[in-house]
Order: structure tokens, then C-alpha cells, then sequence
């Protein structure tokens, strides 16, 4: 398929009412088909002026993204029959060569788990096909799975495995433009997304921390406080050099942080400080 011009659509009468006629692509075939839609009654109430009919007719004709970039991507991506499997392969290496920000070994270790369970139920699925209702289906199946009488998966763990399927169908991308082929609009309550709620957040009192930096070696006790009293992640901590700090510092001895740290978890599983 080649780029798609633009089209007004032709207005044809057929009985007692004015249509547009227009080409629009549809995933599956080659070849644009012809879509015709009701406008206006020719008489009567509802009956449209020349501009108003000519106007209506352009505001169908784009309803219907017949002049839709993101259209003619969707059609194309359906007849090359790509799966979701697939475009996982390429989303998970792909994270892992580039050259701007690559994920780290631990990040792809565990979102590779994710998809060994994902593509279990999702992974012979036409990609163009996991959209709101496939998610809807695969969170049920989630939720319904119990191990051991409790539920296998939190609402947290749910939450995870359904962000990695959006990013992966969110992953294909047109080469020639850089536009995404597939522009969902995932809807968190269609799909019955549990809540996520009482969240462990483990956390340090200002006296705890004083008493871990006390006992802590002198590069230890430095890091230690470093990290409690800027929240600095510790990648980012440890990524510091001479040239990242001005003028002259002397830290003199390891003080107590009137503050509370929150350690939590980013989206790949790294420990945040």
C-alpha cells in the first residue's frame, strides 16, 4: 500500500436520502473497498442545503479515518500477519541494543518472565488484534488463576504484565515516519484492571537511618547518607564523578536525616532510594 491522498468522499443519492461514497482500508485486503454512508434525507426534516450536505460528507469521509495515516498502518501491519510473539522478540532485543538508554540485564530478565506467561495466552494473536477486549480477557484469566486455594497473581503483578503488553503493541513502529501503527486508547476500566491498593512501601526513620550510617564502613557511610539526603536512586549515586561536584566539601561526620526515605521499585524492578 502506498500513501493515501486525500478524499472527499462522493455524494450520491439512493432513494430518499443522499450518501458519500469513499475508499477506506481494511485490514485483511489488499485492495481499498468502496464504503458508502447515509447523510441527510433528499426531503423533510433533516434535509441538508448544498454546503451543509457537502460539509457532512467531509466530516464522515474522516470519522472513518479514510484519509488516516494511522488507517493505512493498522491495514498494513494486519496483512503482514504480524503476532504479538513476534513483536515481542523484536521489542525485548531491541530494548536491549539501542544505544539511547538500554535496559538493563536485570530489567530484561524480568520482563522476559513476564512474557513467557503473557505469550502463553496472547502470543498467537495477530497484533492488530490485543486491544481493550483481548487485555479485558487476558486480566480475567489472571485474576480467575489460584495457586495453592489464593490468588496466583496481585493486583499489582496484574497490573505489571498488562503495562509490558502495552508496551509492546505500543513498540510498532512505522520505519518510514516513526509513527506508531497501532494508537490505542487502553481504557483501565473496561478492561477491570484491579486497584492497586495498600502497596508495601518499606521505609527508614530519620533515627534508623542516622543508626545504618553510624555502623556503616566510611564509603559506605558517605553513600548512605548521600542517598537519604538528596533520594537519589543508587545507579545514580554511584554514576557521580569529581566533576559532578563544585568547590570543596568536607562531610565531617555522618549526621542523622530529619527525613523519611521510601524505597520502592520502578517498573522494571529496580530498587528506588
Amino acid at each position: 500500500m502506498s500513501r493515501r491522498s486525500g478524499q472527499n468522499g462522493y455524494i450520491e443519492r439512493k432513494g430518499n436520502a443522499y450518501h458519500v461514497r469513499f475508499r477506506l482500508d481494511v485490514p485483511g485486503q489488499a485492495a481499498r473497498v468502496f464504503k458508502s454512508v447515509r447523510i441527510c434525507p433528499v426531503d423533510g426534516p433533516g434535509k441538508l442545503n448544498k454546503f451543509e450536505l457537502k460539509r457532512r460528507a467531509q466530516e464522515i469521509v474522516a470519522q472513518f479515518g479514510a484519509n488516516s495515516e494511522a488507517t493505512l498502518r493498522e491495514a498494513e501491519a494486519v496483512n503482514l500477519g504480524t503476532t504479538f510473539k513476534e513483536q515481542a522478540v523484536r521489542w525485548l532485543e531491541e530494548l536491549q541494543t539501542r544505544k539511547r538508554r538500554p535496559i538493563k540485564p536485570r530489567t530484561a530478565d524480568s520482563w522476559a518472565g513476564y512474557l513467557a506467561y503473557i505469550n502463553a495466552k496472547l502470543g498467537e494473536m495477530p497484533l492488530a488484534s490485543v486491544d481493550n477486549l483481548a487485555v479485558k480477557e487476558f486480566v480475567a484469566t489472571m485474576a480467575a488463576e489460584e495457586k495453592k486455594g489464593k490468588s496466583r497473581f496481585s493486583p499489582k503483578s496484574i497490573s505489571n504484565y498488562v503495562q509490558v503488553v502495552k508496551m509492546v503493541v505500543g513498540s510498532a513502529i512505522d520505519p518510514k515516519n516513526g509513527e506508531p501503527i497501532y494508537s490505542r486508547k487502553w481504557n483501565s476500566h473496561f478492561m477491570d484492571l484491579p486497584e492497586v491498593k495498600g502497596q508495601r512501601t518499606p521505609s527508614f526513620t530519620a533515627e534508623e537511618i542516622g543508626t545504618i550510617i553510624s555502623k556503616a564502613g566510611i564509603q559506605d557511610s558517605l553513600l548512605y547518607a548521600l542517598l537519604a539526603g538528596t533520594g537519589l536512586r543508587v545507579g545514580e549515586a554511584l554514576a557521580l564523578r569529581l566533576e559532578d561536584v563544585e568547590g570543596r566539601h568536607d562531610p565531617g561526620p555522618a549526621q542523622p536525616v530529619a527525613r523519611r526515605v521510601v524505597f520502592t521499585e520502578d517498573g522494571g524492578g529496580n530498587p528506588r532510594g
